[in-house]
């Protein structure tokens, strides 16, 4: 949950974020898929460990297409860009 707790910190140092709709819904799908994925692995069953493999793959996908696999920095730059243009 690398970038939920990095916009946490930005939350916390500074206040809310100054991105547009468009990059303020991606950071919210951001977070909401890191999340699902961490549930998802926490509820693993040793009987049955890869129950949730091809959910958390597409979950996975899905992430790395909104961050590019950027580190956080470079990826609220980035929003902070494309909400000003």
């Amino acid at each position: 949950m690398i970038y939920t707790k990095y916009f946490a910190g930005i939350l916390n140092e500074h206040g809310s974020l100054n991105l547009n709709s468009d990059q303020w819904r991606r950071v919210m799908n951001i977070v909401y898929l890191e999340g699902s994925i961490h549930s998802l692995r926490s509820v693993l069953d040793p009987k049955n460990p890869y129950k949730y493999d091809t959910v958390i793959f597409k979950y996975r996908k899905r992430l790395t297409d909104l961050t590019g696999n950027q580190n956080p920095e470079n990826l609220i730059k980035e929003m902070y860009l494309l909400s000003k243009n």
